[in-house]
């Protein structure tokens, strides 16, 4: 086998299994995540709250995307206890 295609064997290889852990990992990490944020929306009172981490290209990331019936405070202050949970890197209220 020639050198070159030894080399493009592997290296689809460690994608394919890289792509797999980090979609395995990533579904675990996220549903840890939205349960920090859930409760951060039960702790201040907003009973039909909603928490994604997809953005709107599609990907997911640690932008926790809150919605829910909520007067501005509300929304601050439950940003603010979401965004205090390691892992999160920031949190934004989307309008539904």
């Amino acid at each position: 086998m020639h050198a070159a295609l030894k080399l493009l064997t592997g290296l689809a290889a460690t994608v394919v299994v890289a792509r797999g852990a980090a979609i395995h990992s990533g579904q675990a990490m996220i549903a840890e995540l939205g349960g920090a944020a859930a409760a951060a929306m039960r702790d201040h009172g907003v009973i039909d709250g909603s928490v994604g981490f997809r953005q709107p290209s599609g990907l997911v990331a640690r932008v926790a995307r809150l919605s829910g019936t909520a007067d501005a405070a509300t929304r601050t202050a439950v940003m603010t206890q979401v965004t205090r949970h390691p892992g999160i890197a920031n949190a934004v209220w989307d309008e539904r």
